[in-house]
């Protein structure tokens, strides 16, 4: 943990890989996060639409899954780190949209293997 999905409208200046990493290091910086445990991926939407007019207003959507028990203050702090990152790397028009989710996955519930 923690789980990263980024979904990015196709359209945009995105160096993917770059911005996955400047990510993973923004999580690894907050504390949080050892950085083994720190997987992202992106993806690439063809199809969107944001509003009425297709290929209008571009967007990126980051969701940031973590275990479930942290207080709202940290989950603030961590998405406050997050969108300065996507502002710096993803390049658009104007009204272009960035945002992030924090989303708690139940602790007790959650497995995980290390093979």
């Amino acid at each position: 943990m923690p789980q990263v999905t980024m979904q990015y409208s196709s359209g945009l200046q995105l160096d993917v890989p770059a911005t996955l990493l400047a990510i993973n290091q923004a999580l690894l910086a907050s504390g949080q996060f050892q950085a083994e445990d720190i997987k992202s991926r992106a993806i690439r939407l063809d199809q969107w639409l944001t509003g009425t007019e297709p290929a209008m207003h571009p967007f990126v959507h980051l969701q940031l899954h973590i275990l479930s028990g942290r207080d709202l203050a940290t989950r603030q702090q961590l998405s406050s780190a997050l969108l300065p990152v996507l502002q710096q790397y993803v390049s658009g028009p104007p009204g272009t949209q960035l945002c992030v989710e924090i989303c708690q996955i139940e602790k007790e519930s959650y497995s995980k293997l290390v093979l």
